[in-house]
């Protein structure tokens, strides 16, 4: 349902093949809880002692790691300088090369994890996510276990291949993997804006926050359809990409079919490293994937699909035409007040009668603050004068620093004609801005 964050990372870097995690204690399974943000998993990584947040992506082949300013206390293994190259404009960025790491993430371990460190990394993940996100992992955990996901629970089952059975399930999906530089691809058939359905193959991209994208290939029919807006569609290690939104009529994984997705085509200024998969033709999301309970079996090379709860949640854009960020902490002054009852003995009580008096102080304390950083054009909150740098105060009269970022994404993606107030604060002044939620296609 959420569009106004979309993160993804599609990095080119071959790992070895051999097990490099394995459950601790000699157990055969453990369950993982994780955070379910903007429909990313967020999980709990602990390096070389040091316990860190990371995204759960299978779009990723090896483990990196960034925004470390704030982490003094960790300690690499084994460095060299390397460059890294990803989706975006930008060129290849600076990064270190650590092995002999040792990582924790829940009951498994690994002592000999290879790690890619970029100390200068431009792209804070934590500002567009609203929590702090220092690094990705993903096949270097994916291909030593079978994960079974339960969106709703924020809630992961870990097993080792060797001693997991598959249930007999009648609502259940079973689909084959296909694997190229270590990243898992899928069958589907789409109709994108006629009743032709094409076979097409995507990847499996589970730190996509977006539902679909494609890839335009005019010899399979691959087109944008007639209605579209362009937009800036996410972050990758080389920067910045940009690109068209619009609705695709249909896609169908085996016997589930999802209609009027939303789905990105980015411009191929942005897409010469997604093309490495001659075969490929775009991506599926994290926006499909919330909707199942997925089990992830990269041992087998099959995927799982049972429909949950979400599953017939519409697919919906978000409706402002505002990316919001959390760009650091701001002092709020609280007064703090209360009435507390004097002692009984105090000079002039009458025996029995409680005398009560004010108790106020001010309190400060460090909350967070929320930036406008990306405005669509011709959006409604472009439309009622917002601009990118307005600091956000209130929001439909609470304070905004009261929300999680989350909170705010899904209120901007909530309803049609939903009437939102804005006070922002803009060099220095106040002013209050009010506009209507709307739906963009």
């Amino acid at each position: 349902m959420i569009n106004s964050v979309i993160l993804f990372f599609a990095l080119f870097i071959s790992s070895p093949a051999q097990k490099v995690f394995q459950i601790d204690d000699d157990k055969d399974h453990f369950e993982l809880p994780f955070q379910l943000i903007h429909d990313l998993v967020i999980i709990q990584v602990e390096i070389n002692g040091v316990e860190l947040s990371f995204l759960l992506d299978t779009g990723v082949d090896s483990t990196i790691m960034f925004n470390l300013k704030e982490v003094d206390s960790l300690d690499v293994k084994n460095t060299r300088s390397i460059l890294l190259k990803g989706l975006g404009a930008g060129d290849p960025i600076q990064a270190i090369k650590s092995s002999g790491n040792e990582v924790r993430i829940g009951k498994a371990i690994s002592q000999s994890l290879i790690l890619y460190v970029v100390y200068d990394f431009e792209i804070n993940l934590s500002n567009r996510v609203g929590v702090p996100i220092h690094g990705i992992i993903g096949n270097d955990f994916f291909k030593d276990f079978i994960l079974e996901f339960n969106y709703p629970r924020q809630k992961i089952n870990i097993y080792n291949p060797e001693s997991y059975a598959y249930k007999k399930c009648a609502k259940c999906e079973d689909l084959p993997l296909i694997f190229y530089m270590n990243k898992p691809y899928v069958s589907a058939r789409v109709k994108i804006d006629d009743n032709i359905e094409r076979p097409l193959n995507f990847l499996i991209d589970s730190g996509l926050g977006d539902a679909v994208w494609m890839l335009s290939d005019k010899k399979k029919g691959i087109k944008v359809p007639e209605r579209y807006f362009e937009d800036f569609l996410g972050f990758g290690m080389g920067g910045s990409v940009y690109g068209l939104r619009t609705r695709i009529k249909s896609l169908k994984l085996g016997k589930f079919e999802f209609e009027e997705v939303t789905a990105s085509f980015p411009d191929s200024l942005y897409i010469q490293d997604m093309q490495t998969y001659k075969l490929r033709n775009g991506s599926i999301g994290a926006q499909i994937l919330k909707r199942f309970d997925v089990t992830i079996d990269y041992p087998n090379k099959k995927i799982r699909l049972s429909p949950n709860r979400n599953f017939k949640t519409a697919f919906e854009y978000d409706m402002s035409g505002v990316t919001i960020a959390y760009t650091g902490f701001s002092v709020v002054q609280k007064l703090r007040s209360g009435i507390v009852p004097k002692p009984n003995n105090q000079e002039n009580n009458e025996p029995g009668i409680l005398v009560y008096k004010s108790d106020s102080e001010v309190e400060f304390t460090f909350e967070p603050q929320y930036e406008i950083v990306e405005i669509r054009p011709n959006s409604p909150a472009e439309k009622a004068g917002l601009q990118i740098g307005d600091l956000l105060i209130d929001i439909n009269g609470k304070k905004a620093y009261q929300f999680k970022l989350s909170e705010i994404i899904n209120i901007l993606s909530s309803k049609e004609g939903k009437r939102i107030r804005f006070r922002i604060m803009r060099n220095g002044m106040e002013k209050m801005i009010t506009f209507e939620l709307k739906k963009i296609l």
